[in-house]
């Protein structure tokens, strides 16, 4: 009787000492979660709580890990917005007024009467092509804003992608002819269909052939379509100027312009846009220039199952 009583006391000894240091242990695990959360709450989302597998507090660790891993995450793409809008205002104050000045100059200049008629046709003509150039600009404006504040909308709908491109193309067959570029066009005539944004698709390509007149000067531009397995695949080259090797891994980046570009009137959105555009398509855009030889775009698009 003894025996058995002495190991009751034994054992409850131990439940004991094993509850108190478990207790110990949760006020120093309780100790660092407190002050890991006052760090986070204090604007330091690097703070993280060591745990292992078989500590009883681990999956609350790891969610207070997590939170700061989003909050740094979040954070950090705050700063970038902030970073790129302040860009995009500086971007504005310049690209805006300057035209704008520009457009003005010219109107005053006609208005005046300082001007005989032929100076007064090419003021007309110019003020009406900075005119353009402030709405393409403009919209390339609201089109960013829409994407990034995720305001834009997509209606996406089974499509046949070779009778829709054969229509846009042929809307601009009368621009290139004006501008005396050549054209091939290779779109097959079969059904080939595509879960797309019917407006989305009309701004990919015709960015991009827009881009091709205003920047490439080159004298041809081809456009083609083709079934590739799974894919669609879309590309549309000129043999203008084309983009040098240092520029081609930025040019999908906002607000960046290569060296053509800084000649020329340009948001350094409009590409930004596109891809932005043919990723809300599930699909991908890639491009490779060979300077004064060839310029390609490749659009890869899913076919409809």
């Amino acid at each position: 009787m003894t025996s058995i009583l002495i190991c009751v006391v034994i054992f409850l000894l131990v439940i004991s000492a094993y509850a108190l240091y478990r207790l110990h242990k949760i006020k120093q695990k309780s100790i660092q979660i407190i002050s890991a959360l006052e760090d986070i709450q204090n604007g330091n989302l690097n703070r993280r709580i060591l745990a292992t597998d078989n500590d009883f507090t681990d999956e609350i660790c790891y969610k207070i890990n997590e939170i700061g891993k989003t909050y740094a995450r979040q954070q950090s793409q705050a700063e970038q917005a902030i970073k790129t809008n302040k860009q995009i205002m500086t971007s504005i104050s310049h690209d805006i007024r300057t035209p704008l000045t520009t457009l003005m100059g010219y109107l005053d200049a006609v208005e005046s009467n300082i001007t005989n008629e032929n100076e007064k046709r090419q003021y007309i003509k110019t003020a009406q092509s900075k005119a353009h150039s402030l709405k393409n600009y403009t919209d390339d404006l609201f089109e960013w804003f829409k994407i990034q504040s995720n305001e834009k909308k997509y209606n996406f709908e089974e499509m046949d992608i070779n009778e829709l491109s054969r229509g846009i193309i042929i809307d601009w067959i009368p621009q290139f002819e004006k501008v005396g570029l050549g054209y091939e066009i290779d779109i097959n005539d079969s059904e080939l269909p595509v879960l797309l944004d019917v407006v989305s698709y009309n701004r990919i390509i015709n960015n991009i052939l827009l881009n091709a007149i205003n920047h490439s000067k080159g004298t041809l531009i081809c456009f083609s379509i083709q079934e590739v397995q799974d894919y669609v695949v879309i590309t549309i080259s000129d043999n203008g100027n084309g983009i040098v090797e240092k520029d081609l891994p930025y040019v999908f980046n906002r607000l960046y312009k290569g060296d053509d570009a800084r000649t020329t009137a340009s948001s350094g959105l409009g590409l930004s846009i596109i891809k932005e555009l043919v990723n809300a398509q599930d699909g991908a855009i890639f491009v490779d220039s060979t300077p004064h030889a060839k310029t390609t775009f490749t659009i890869n698009m899913k076919k409809a199952r």
